[in-house]
């Protein structure tokens, strides 16, 4: 299996209700941008063109998820920043769906 062939979503992200479909999504490509090095340097206009959506909208997600504690921004210069993953996400949730 190829890593670049699949994206994942934590548990705790997918049930995660203060965090829209689209900020799942783009997380979801984050991974995989940050599979071999840890961090991406992906422009928001690279993300928009993948995702198939304006680069504002890539904006407001990306601050959505940091706000949220699922991605970490490191600026190096005003157009220049790393992405980072938070790998501390608890991701225990309780597979139990009964009422």
């Amino acid at each position: 299996m190829y890593y670049d062939n699949y994206i994942k979503i934590p548990i705790a992200l997918l049930t995660d209700t203060n965090v829209s479909s689209s900020a799942k999504l783009l997380y979801s490509l984050l991974v995989l941008l940050t599979y071999q090095e840890g961090y991406c340097y992906a422009s928001n206009s690279y993300l928009a063109d993948k995702l198939n959506i304006g680069t504002r909208a890539i904006t407001r997600l990306l601050k959505e998820l940091s706000d949220n504690n699922y991605i970490k921004m490191e600026f190096k210069h005003k157009f220049i920043r790393k992405v980072f993953i938070d790998n501390e996400i608890n991701t225990f949730i309780s597979l139990d769906f009964k009422d």
